[in-house]
């Protein structure tokens, strides 16, 4: 009988510590001029504790091929992002904020002191089940139409293919307009039984706009491919850490991802 308790501790301790809590006390701050609000400001401090909430759990995640496509300011903010999104971590929630401006070197600073909520989850990763995806010569830099009429930029044409016939899910990132949504862009099939492979977009070619409200002569942009073998409800535009939250409610054995950084320019 004792046997059979040992057994049962360890399996529970396994267990627990799986999917152990931690809450982390971080800050994070954000320096800015005059063409950003203090708000904005301070939501992009949150952003950077949060990643660095995020570097103490799982430790530094930053992928070569997204590092060569940065051009933008917030290029480090932005990748760190958008790796952590890779991480078998999840921000549960924040609690305790505070937010503070001050004036250092001409420049202001939105400085934010806040206490992280993460899970950490055991991974059971399918290392037969993942997605390739063919672009043509994998530009990392597409030249923006002049308008929606002309079409004068660059376009992108992709084929998704997936080891295992699939749900894919098409989101978007567009980190400047905002920082903290993902997009829902499409959803596959359409129509009929799941596939191994999709057109992207299913007719035609995707053309690259840069918004007129948008200064910047660039801007970052990336798209996250989900395939999972069960149907899954991810909903329209949705938080980062709500993804996450999605994701790894899920068997991590039955979905994977892909991520994909380009820049547009005028």
């Amino acid at each position: 009988m004792k046997y059979f308790i040992l057994i049962f501790i360890i399996l529970f301790t396994l267990a627990y510590n799986a999917n152990a809590k931690q809450v982390v006390s971080v800050k994070g701050e954000y320096s800015y001029g005059p063409s950003i609000s203090d708000n904005d400001a301070c939501d992009r401090a949150i952003i950077n504790g949060k990643n660095e909430a995020t570097r103490r759990v799982s430790g530094e995640n930053i992928s070569n091929d997204t590092i060569e496509n940065c051009v933008q300011d917030d290029c480090k903010i932005y990748e760190k992002t958008w790796s952590s999104l890779g991480k078998n971590t999840v921000i549960t929630g924040i609690s305790n904020v505070t937010k503070k401006i001050v004036e250092e070197l001409g420049a202001n600073t939105c400085k934010v002191t806040f206490d992280a909520e993460i899970v950490v989850i055991q991974e059971n990763k399918n290392k037969d089940f993942y997605i390739t995806t063919d672009y043509g010569d994998k530009k990392k830099v597409f030249k923006a139409s002049s308008s929606l009429k002309a079409k004068d930029g660059d376009v992108l044409k992709m084929k998704v293919m997936i080891s295992q016939p699939s749900y894919l899910y098409v989101y978007a990132w567009y980190p400047e307009d905002n920082a903290d949504k993902l997009v829902h862009v499409i959803s596959y099939p359409q129509y009929g039984d799941i596939k191994k492979s999709y057109n992207f977009p299913p007719s035609g070619e995707v053309y690259f706009l840069i918004s007129d409200t948008n200064k910047k002569s660039s801007s970052s942009e990336y798209l996250l491919l989900i395939a999972s073998k069960q149907k899954i409800n991810l909903g329209k535009d949705i938080d980062f850490d709500n993804m996450k939250k999605l994701l790894y409610d899920i068997p991590t054995s039955n979905w994977t991802k892909q991520r994909i950084s380009y820049t547009v320019v005028k």
